[in-house]
């Protein structure tokens, strides 16, 4: 048995020392997984971290974005989803037109709709989701009724725009006019 561990004493050295070298390697590249598993795990962490950061900073300015489109002018009436006609997208704003003449004591005597005004410039552009539509009205009231009603007109937050105003007094009593004017209204099905 000397003699045979004599001869193989270089095999049983190598071995031995390829045994060690096999676990120091095994130990560090073990623990180099560990580590950079560790890393990817924390950088992970790290970016959907600043994900969400970064999706707060963008609502925040498309809010700030809204409230400055919002407070410099008038903005057009969205209709969410396609399950509106274009023609049905503008019920909420005819009823705000209409309160509004109750509201300010006029009478109707006739309204007429033309839902593709063929001079519109936002339908001339073809822009797709836009609408317009625009409504012509006979009113009979006083000049207070009818200042009223332009001003509650103006104050809408949505955008419409006032065409060819026509005013003269009725012939039997003058404190008494007849309106003829047309009004635009937009909308966006979105």
């Amino acid at each position: 048995m000397e003699k045979l561990i004599k001869e193989n004493i270089v095999y049983l050295f190598l071995v031995v020392i390829i045994f060690i070298g096999g676990l120091y390697a095994v130990h560090y590249y073990g623990s180099l997984a560990m580590t950079s598993h560790s890393e990817a795990n924390q950088k992970q962490d790290e970016l959907i971290t600043k994900e969400a950061q970064l999706d707060q900073i963008k609502k925040q300015k498309l809010s700030s974005t809204r409230k400055k489109e919002s407070s410099s002018g008038k903005v057009i009436y969205e209709v969410m989803g396609q399950q509106f006609s274009p023609e049905a997208s503008f019920g909420i704003m005819f009823e705000n037109i209409l309160s509004n003449i109750t509201n300010s004591g006029i009478k109707i005597r006739s309204i007429d709709y033309n839902y593709q005004p063929q001079d519109d410039k936002i339908l001339f552009t073809k822009a797709a989701g836009y609408n317009a539509c625009e409504l012509s009205f006979m009113t009979v009231g006083s000049y207070t009724q009818l200042q009223n009603f332009f001003k509650n007109i103006a104050k809408e937050k949505y955008l419409s725009s006032l065409y060819e105003v026509y005013i003269e007094p009725y012939e039997r009593d003058k404190s008494i006019l007849v309106a003829k004017f047309k009004i635009r209204l937009y909308t966006k099905t979105i």
